[in-house]
């Protein structure tokens, strides 16, 4: 009854989409398109293909602009994960053995993608890398912190700046 509903909200075009995508094939889902490792037989990373013609065909646009080798990156530094683009300022916690000027190679890749394929790792793209240049070591924005208990006269007010690394993306190597 939920999915019958559901169903009656989608614009038309979308109600008579085909149950399973054109990109899917037999081979697509007895892991076509993974690289494996010969020794452990498990799948090191997934490859998917979009190609533009398909996304247009079920009405998925691109927004006006994009370069169809335009790329992205998700990369992991210092326990968090940003997504990039070629060019791209990064700001993240203050990178230690880096001197301004430096280019830094990341090395921690886990996804690359273009409007015509997407690699995900599993954990990692095998050698895929972001190269990032080293703009400034900073401080961040001030955070005020504030402490009051009521009809107590107690109030406390202090400022924290965290150390900060501004990076730049100037290249992603898939």
């Amino acid at each position: 009854m939920a999915l019958a509903f559901a169903a009656r909200r989608l614009p038309a075009a979308a109600r008579h989409l085909p149950a399973t995508p054109a990109w899917t094939s037999a081979s697509t889902t007895q892991f076509a398109g993974m690289a494996t490792d010969a020794a452990a037989a498990t799948p090191i990373q997934t490859v998917v293909r979009h190609p533009g013609a398909l996304l247009e065909q079920y009405g998925v646009a691109m927004p006006p602009g994009t370069a169809a080798d335009q790329q992205f990156a998700v990369i992991k530094m210092s326990g968090t994960q940003y997504k990039v683009t070629l060019d791209d300022v990064v700001v993240t916690n203050l990178i230690h053995g880096y001197e301004v000027g430096e280019i830094m190679e990341v090395d921690d890749v886990l996804l690359v993608g273009s409007r015509d394929e997407t690699v995900v790792g599993r954990p990692l793209v095998e050698s895929a890398k972001v190269r990032l240049l080293v703009e400034e070591h900073t401080k961040d924005k001030k955070v005020v912190i504030f402490k009051k208990k009521r009809r107590k006269g107690y109030q406390r007010k202090t400022g924290f700046r965290r150390d900060v690394t501004m990076l730049r993306v100037m290249e992603i190597v898939p």
